[in-house]
């Protein structure tokens, strides 16, 4: 049978014993995935299978054959389909460190009210201006990081 299309990533594509597959998405999550492992006989001509690794078995004349490691700050959303979660540190960025930025009322107590009592990342700031009147701001502590795939989440006030 020819199968010409479908969208079948992150799940096992319904290959069977003699399909020719000329195109679709079959990508999977994690590299080097093994799909329909008890498929012999196929021949794929096109489609995207990213992320898989063909049967030895198998005829492989096109389609796109990449592999990539997908982080969870790039796409959340997958974690609940089993994507590790990356870590702060994860190789693709550089230039990390914590850095104080300036947020409105509502957002400083926002994230108080869902911090630990051990682990506080927001704070009042309390500046004199050159008229002598104090003055009070509330910052949040933020990771920032430039990313190889994303450039740099740094924010536009940072202190």
């Amino acid at each position: 049978m020819s199968r010409t299309g479908g969208n079948y990533s992150f799940c096992e594509p319904p290959f069977q014993d003699g399909d020719v597959v000329m195109g679709g998405n079959y990508s999977q999550l994690l590299p080097n995935t093994e799909i329909c492992k008890g498929v012999k006989n196929l021949t794929i001509t096109g489609g995207n299978f990213c992320n898989c690794k063909p049967q030895p078995s198998w005829t492989v004349i096109g389609g796109n054959w990449c592999q990539k490691s997908f982080c969870s700050h790039e796409h959340p959303e997958w974690v609940k389909r089993g994507l590790p979660v990356c870590k702060e540190d994860c190789t693709h960025r550089t230039d990390a460190k914590k850095l104080w930025v300036d947020v409105g009322e509502a957002e400083y107590r926002q994230e108080k009210n869902s911090l630990s009592a051990d682990k506080p990342s927001v704070q009042v700031v309390k500046d004199v201006d050159a008229d002598g009147v104090t003055v009070q701001r509330f910052q949040k502590s933020v990771y920032v990081y430039a990313d190889a795939n994303l450039g740099s989440n740094k924010p536009k006030a940072v202190k």
